[in-house]
């Protein structure tokens, strides 16, 4: 008996035309997530305000929600203590009790809270505010704190001198919970949280105590999990909100990809949980390493981008950090290897990362302070339009960001190179290509003295290097006084703008010849004081133009109405988290002094 083949055949033939649909929707599929990652943008665009403790809130553009939108940023991380508009009745009735003056700051910061998340939202960006988790009011602590914390730390606690929570201990997690319970609840109109870890800072919030409830070292890690799974159930799927994990904590969990993964790998993912992660290998420098984090895991990420350095200037002068973030700075090449990533551009394919948060002003503590946000916005601008679409050059956005403030074309390479001798000329001011040393003698507005670089002096000394590390100090007031020339010859339609181009770059200069002067009187001298021969013509020569360039400086600070305020002589100087000043014992005034009668 014949058997009829065709239907069989039809059939064959449907199934391999749906077969090969099915392939050619997976592959378009695939190559359109490939894509939205490199063409259509990241998943989150977000800036921070961050506001220095204890100071005034910063006025600033980037506190309006409706100017970020117009730059192309979807999230705002504000500086503005949720954790500390709730009154935890829901852990116990009338526990912060009813009419007390801590009552009504937390109700009236509540207020206030709700007033400002209304106006921001009507701009349509995500709201994520800066939170420290277990940081709660006082009567909270003063009653349950001794629960909250190691049994060894429970004497302190009563002494009133250990503020720190554990999160193995049942009633910390306990009121996290109703912490987070009630944050949601007082301010439903919150997208999501950003978990701040690093430093808590009480100087704005009188009637509250607390930190992070993560021990340090190898410890973290347990920590981390039980942390991460609790705000995991509690924010990402019981509320449906974002929670984006911050892993500065001064830990190995920061930058070693294995304590990382010992962590991240013990959490499952969900769609609203994002890991935020520096684009450094420790705090915001140059002369460090790209962060190894960076793409490893199976979690969403976004890297934390700073576009006004409090160690390099705060954006006083001129300081371009956009283009060493996207490709990768000069110094990267003699610190990491060659299989490592170096930049954004080496990681923005991997299926990790979601997202770039900048932090368009702020860090630190002081000044200097600004008058003009134009170096902040130049970093913040080119960084967003980048996330926008990472297939773009970082030139590309560089071009556009000058038209947009009015550049001619003409102008736009000086401009250009202006900008890109900034990073050259920091990265040699205040760093250095010869060894490495204490990269924090220098920040916020203050200037340390010899005590802080004593021993890469005696490091310069013992490998013969002393006239290279000056030679490098001289090269970067070579290129401020390129950048003044430049800064001279372009004219926008801004005449304000101008103005402010030519100081801010002057104000470069002076400090960077500051720095040079300053690093030959002491460095020279250092070197006298072990040997007894002491080159005094070259102390005496310095010493006389280190004077005359903070006569200089001040001069431009008074004089020129866009300067942001100047530097001190002295060396910074902090007391237990809550004082900070400057210290001119340390500072560089005193060092130079020293040398004045030789």
């Amino acid at each position: 008996m014949k058997m009829n083949l065709q239907p069989l055949y039809i059939n064959m033939k449907y199934k391999i035309i749906l077969i090969a649909l099915f392939i050619s929707v997976a592959s378009f599929k695939h190559k359109d997530e490939k894509k939205s990652n490199q063409e259509k943008g990241l998943k989150y665009i977000m800036d921070m305000v961050y506001n220095n403790p204890g100071l005034p809130p910063r006025v600033s553009k980037f506190n309006d929600t409706k100017y970020l939108k117009s730059l192309g940023y979807n999230g705002t991380t504000p500086h503005w203590y949720v954790q500390c508009g709730i009154t935890y009745d829901s852990l116990e009735k009338g526990i912060v009790p009813e009419g007390s003056e801590e009552r009504e700051w937390i109700l009236n910061n509540a207020a206030r809270l709700k007033e400002k998340f209304r106006k921001a939202k009507r701009a349509g960006v995500g709201l994520y505010p800066f939170t420290d988790f277990m940081v709660v009011p006082k009567s909270v602590w003063q009653k349950y704190g001794t629960q909250m914390v190691a049994d060894e730390y429970i004497d302190k606690v009563k002494n009133g001198n250990f503020r720190k929570p554990d999160i193995r201990k049942e009633m910390t997690r306990r009121i996290l919970t109703i912490q987070i319970d009630e944050i949601f609840k007082t301010f439903p109109e919150l997208d999501g949280l950003m978990l701040r870890f690093g430093e808590t800072y009480l100087h704005d919030t009188p009637f509250h105590l607390g930190n992070s409830p993560i021990r340090k070292g190898k410890q973290c890690i347990p920590d981390h999990i039980e942390l991460l799974k609790l705000l995991r159930e509690e924010v990402c799927v019981k509320r449906n909100k974002k929670l984006f994990y911050r892993n500065w904590v001064h830990a190995s969990f920061q930058y070693d990809p294995n304590t990382y993964l010992a962590v991240t790998d013990q959490i499952e993912p969900h769609p609203n949980l994002v890991f935020a992660v520096k684009h450094t290998q420790g705090d915001f420098f140059r002369t460090v390493r790209f962060n190894q984090v960076l793409g490893k895991g199976k979690h969403q990420q976004v890297v934390e981008v700073q576009c006004q350095r409090e160690y390099e200037g705060k954006q006083a002068h001129p300081n371009y950090i956009a283009q060493c973030v996207i490709e990768g700075g000069e110094e990267l090449e003699r610190i990491m290897t060659p299989e490592e990533s170096r930049c954004l551009n080496d990681v923005k394919a991997l299926p990790q990362f979601a997202g770039v948060w900048t932090w368009s002003r702020g860090g630190g503590w002081f000044g200097p302070h600004l008058k003009d946000e134009f170096w902040c916005e130049q970093n913040a601008y080119v960084m967003t339009k980048w996330a926008e679409n990472p297939s773009r050059s970082e030139e590309d956005i560089f071009t556009e960001f000058a038209k947009y403030k009015g550049f001619a074309d003409e102008d736009i390479p000086k401009f250009r190179e202006l900008s890109l001798l900034s990073a050259k000329a920091v990265l040699s001011g205040k760093y250095t290509r010869y060894g490495g040393y204490n990269v924090t003698w220098m920040r916020d507005q203050f200037i340390n003295g010899a005590a802080s670089l004593k021993g890469y002096f005696n490091y310069a000394q013992k490998e013969g290097i002393v006239e290279k590390v000056l030679a490098e100090k001289k090269e970067s007031v070579t290129m401020w006084l390129r950048m003044v020339e430049l800064a001279k010859q372009i004219k926008t339609k801004d005449q304000a703008l101008n103005e402010f181009l030519l100081t801010s770059t002057v104000y470069g200069r002076i400090k960077y010849e500051i720095i040079e002067k300053g690093w030959i009187v002491m460095l020279l001298g250092h070197i006298g004081d072990q040997t007894g021969e002491y080159d005094k013509t070259r102390i005496r020569e310095a010493i006389a133009r280190y004077d005359e360039l903070w006569k200089e400086w001040k001069e431009l600070e008074k004089n020129s109405p866009s300067c942001a305020t100047i530097y001190e002589p002295n060396g910074f100087a902090i007391k237990g988290h809550l004082e900070i000043y400057g210290n001119p014992q340390t500072g560089i005034d005193a060092s130079v002094n020293k040398y004045r009668g030789i």
